[in-house]
């Protein structure tokens, strides 16, 4: 009896690990990106942060995501059956942020690829965090899956949380646009840019600066007053700047800077922005040739000049005119050939001559 209750419990066991085999996530790593502005705010801080994430329900992001981060995860996922098993075809990852942007979600999907039996796959999955983001934890959710070549479906998937943090003082240039970027002829340019609080707290006494010295370019607009990010409309926690210039005709042509500086309290630098305004010579108006015109051009170049009627003339009066008697070998020819002509005439008169 205990034999057929050890054998049921072993049946039940393999069984067990058999159905547990599949598809698993066995790594999660993580790799942070931050804005420029951020290095400007925090001394001495890297602006990457990396770190690996227990593959598990209920584990947590343990990194520092801000406003307009980018973070890169990379996924490790299994085939974990043994050699014999079954090839698991068209495995895609997926990876959804739950209603982080303005409550709705983000979401990357991996493109397909096969898993044979003990082999792994590892996929970059990447996001950016909005910048208008709140301050909160986020669901994570993280699922792999794809089927055998009899169609068994196999899937695993794990429910994870991030946190989005905000600093306290936190001011960005968010948008900087030139139009054009080039000048030749037409040299008038409109620089833009916008600046946004994305801290909880108001913020007052900023300044917002176009500057180039090649370009003389020098304006600020001060004690600009942004509300907070947590409870302020788009326009009540954004400034837009804009400036109308036009590059002067004695400036040589080359590639000039402009500079875009974001200050707290009008003179502590938060963020920067530089961008270039290419300026070229303004050259003569000179039209084109248009395809057949070109075509003609160079037929019409590629034909001899035709000839008069006076030359056309004198030119075959010129093949006719040099003269074949005025060659000796020709004269002595036909010299020879008359003297021959007279003999045999000679000839045959004595032989019809009666005798």
């Amino acid at each position: 009896m205990r034999l057929i209750i050890l054998a049921f419990l072993s049946v039940i066991l393999i069984a067990s690990a058999a159905s547990a085999a599949g598809l698993k996530i066995t790594e999660i790593d993580f790799h942070v990106d931050y804005d420029d502005a951020y290095t400007y705010r925090v001394e001495n801080r890297d602006r990457i942060d990396s770190g690996s994430v227990p593959p598990s329900n209920n584990s947590k992001i343990d990194a520092d995501l801000l406003p307009g981060s980018n973070i890169t995860f990379t996924v490790r996922v299994e085939n974990t059956f043994q050699s014999g098993g079954p090839t698991i075809k068209g495995v895609f990852v997926t990876m959804r942020i739950e209603e982080i942007d303005d409550g709705a979600d983000l979401e990357q999907e991996s493109f397909d690829f096969d898993l044979e039996p003990g082999d792994d796959y590892r996929y970059d999955l990447k996001f950016a965090i909005p910048l208008d983001v709140d301050a909160t934890s986020y669901n994570l959710i993280l699922e792999a899956e794809g089927e055998d070549k009899n169609e068994t479906s196999y899937k695993t998937r794990l429910d994870m949380k991030m946190q989005v943090k905000k600093q306290s003082h936190d001011l960005r240039i968010t948008k900087i646009l030139l139009d054009p970027i080039v000048v030749s002829c037409d040299r008038k340019v409109k620089l833009t840019a916008e600046m946004m609080n994305l801290g909880p707290n108001p913020e007052t006494q900023n300044a917002l600066e176009f500057k180039s010295t090649s370009l003389n370019i020098n304006s600020i607009d001060k004690d600009l007053s942004l509300e907070s990010s947590d409870e302020a409309s788009e326009e009540e926690k954004t400034y837009v700047k804009s400036l109308n210039f036009e590059v002067p005709d004695s400036l040589a042509a080359g590639s000039y800077p402009l500079f875009v500086n974001l200050y707290w309290k009008n003179f502590v630098l938060f963020d920067k922005k530089e961008l270039s305004l290419v300026v070229k010579d303004c050259g003569p108006d000179i039209k084109p040739i248009a395809k057949n015109e070109s075509a003609k051009t160079n037929k019409t170049a590629a034909i001899e000049p035709k000839e008069t009627e006076s030359e056309h003339d004198s030119g075959i009066a010129g093949l006719m005119k040099p003269s074949l008697l005025i060659s000796p070998t020709l004269v002595f020819v036909i010299s020879g050939a008359l003297i021959i002509l007279i003999i045999i005439v000679i000839v045959v008169f004595s032989r019809a001559k009666p005798e």
